[in-house]
């Protein structure tokens, strides 16, 4: 029996290395980290949450970015919610889909934003306000930082270094089409390494 590492993005295990298989293959998932009920729990984002990189751009991503590229190993579902809704239904869904953040959507001319587990716990938890009562957007960090998809992850680490931040948000023609962790980065290169130079 040989292990192969993957990343699982919501709905399907994709490979980080080839797989030596011959003929037919048994494959037996083992998620190391978390639940398997987490674990499915990210397939259940639905259309309304998720903003989801046109078919054209997950092609182009496939072909032409790098293995040692955040475009290769960025999620490329992205839940995202008004700047409206209450911290209360973002906590919710945040805890039902396992998931660390959301990006907020921009509203009356501000700037894409996001919210984090931490800024709930710095905005709401230790000022003591009720969740039902805040906006999401009036919590999020807002400007975002952004990467590009062909940006390389030993790049991506040092802004995420140099800004002290745990995510970076990817996008393109001026539309968030991923986001990529500092965990997600972790896994991949404790797998792989950084790659050339």
């Amino acid at each position: 029996m040989r292990t192969v590492s993957g990343h699982f993005n919501g709905n399907v295990v994709e490979l980080l290395e080839e797989a030596p298989v011959d003929g037919r293959a048994y494959v037996l998932v083992t998620f190391l980290e978390g639940s398997l009920e987490m674990a499915a729990a990210r397939g259940l984002r639905t259309q309304r949450d998720v903003l989801r990189a046109p078919d054209e751009y997950i092609r182009h991503s496939e072909d032409s970015y790098g293995r040692f590229t955040v475009g290769s190993i960025m999620t490329h579902d992205v839940v995202s919610l008004p700047a409206s809704a209450s911290v209360s239904y973002a906590t919710h869904m945040m805890r039902q889909k396992g998931i660390t953040s959301v990006v907020v959507e921009p509203d009356d001319g501000s700037e894409w934003g996001i919210m984090t587990m931490r800024d709930v716990l710095k905005q709401i938890v230790g000022r003591d306000r009720s969740p039902e009562d805040v906006t999401v957007g009036a919590i999020a960090t807002r400007p975002l930082i952004y990467v590009a998809p062909e940006t390389s992850l030993r790049d991506c680490s040092k802004l995420m270094v140099e800004a002290n931040i745990r995510r970076v948000v990817v996008k393109q023609e001026g539309r968030p089409v991923g986001i990529i962790s500092d965990t997600d980065i972790f896994q991949f290169v404790e797998a792989r390494g950084w790659g050339p130079s």
